[in-house]
């Protein structure tokens, strides 16, 4: 073979290699384009979901973002593709149609995820929750949520936009109202009543001590429990003056048999153990005992610290309120 036919057979392969690349490289770029598309109109209805779902608003004095997600308005039609695909995992579905739309606003990046996620209704109570979704006034928790934000977050800001979800009563969630990370608060709907004003600033400050004060390296012992209970229930009095739960909560004695059975753990980091102490009713422990001490315990020290700001003593660590508040000496 002379050089010519070299040179034209080498020439013939070049162009082959480069036809084949560029089809390749269209077949990729058609794909890639096909999955752009499937995934810009997956967003584009999951933004549509949560368009219609969501109500979102400004504290009018200091320009801070709240968002509330109606996330129970998504039940309906999860209820309807369970029934018209009975052999579908019920989990599957329940992600696909409650979780996936609402993930980003309502849960991703937060602290301490304790959530929805895992939870799936089963078939036998689709009624009973459809019954108390038909009771939900969507305008009406708007104007409630969005009152006590508000309040709040004119005695305490955050730069963190803060979303509440709302979702339909369930077994998972360990109590009706309950934050999960900065700027996350999850609502476990039953029944409103007025509780839920002065419960949504309660969680606004959890939702905003995480935000300036919490850090991976942060392991909460029983004090720290305690304290931040308190703080949060001292937040409540100062926002809703007549209105907060202190009277639910509170008990004015300082029962010796009690302290003694916390007192062990103030310093330990046991999370079951803790929690039962705080939520009450567990080894002979009275109804919500770690709030009333953590209260007690933040009052105590207010009442030595009367001039100090919200902010101050949010951000004061559990072992200077505790003993600069001279606690102890109640069960000395």
């Amino acid at each position: 073979m002379n050089i010519a036919n070299k040179a034209l057979v080498s020439f013939c392969i070049l162009l082959l290699i480069f036809i084949l690349s560029a089809c390749k490289q269209t077949e990729q770029s058609h794909e890639n384009i096909n999955t752009k598309n499937e995934q810009s109109h997956e967003n584009t209805i999951l933004e549509n979901e949560q368009h219609n779902i969501s109500y979102s608003f400004k504290n009018p004095n200091t320009g801070q973002e709240f968002n509330i997600i109606h996330a129970y308005l998504l039940y309906e039609d999860y209820f309807a593709t369970v029934k018209d695909n009975p052999d579908e995992s019920h989990y599957k579905l329940y992600q696909q149609g409650i979780i996936k739309p609402i993930y980003k606003a309502c849960f991703k990046d937060a602290e301490h995820p304790v959530n929805p996620l895992e939870w799936t209704p089963k078939e036998s109570d689709f009624d009973s929750i459809e019954k108390q979704i038909e009771s939900m006034n969507k305008d009406h928790l708007n104007e409630v949520f969005e009152e006590s934000l508000v309040k709040s977050s004119d005695i305490l800001s955050s730069d963190k936009k803060t979303t509440v979800c709302i979702f339909p009563k369930n077994e998972i969630l360990p109590s009706d109202m309950m934050t999960i990370g900065s700027g996350k608060i999850i609502v476990s709907y039953s029944k409103f009543d007025n509780s839920y004003k002065p419960g949504i600033s309660h969680e606004y400050h959890h939702s905003v001590w995480i935000r300036k004060h919490y850090t991976e390296n942060y392991f909460l012992t029983g004090l720290d429990h305690f304290i931040l209970e308190g703080q949060a229930l001292m937040f409540e009095t100062l926002v809703y003056p007549d209105l907060n739960n202190t009277h639910y909560v509170v008990d004015e004695r300082f029962n010796k048999e009690y302290w003694s059975r916390i007192e062990p753990y103030l310093e330990r980091v046991a999370p079951r153990e803790i929690t039962e102490m705080i939520i009450g009713g567990f080894n002979g422990l009275p109804y919500a005992y770690g709030y009333s001490e953590g209260y007690k315990m933040v009052r105590s020290y207010l009442n030595m610290h009367p001039n100090m700001t919200v902010e101050e003593w949010t951000s004061k660590n559990s072992e200077e309120i505790f003993k600069e508040g001279n606690f102890r000496a109640n069960y000395e």
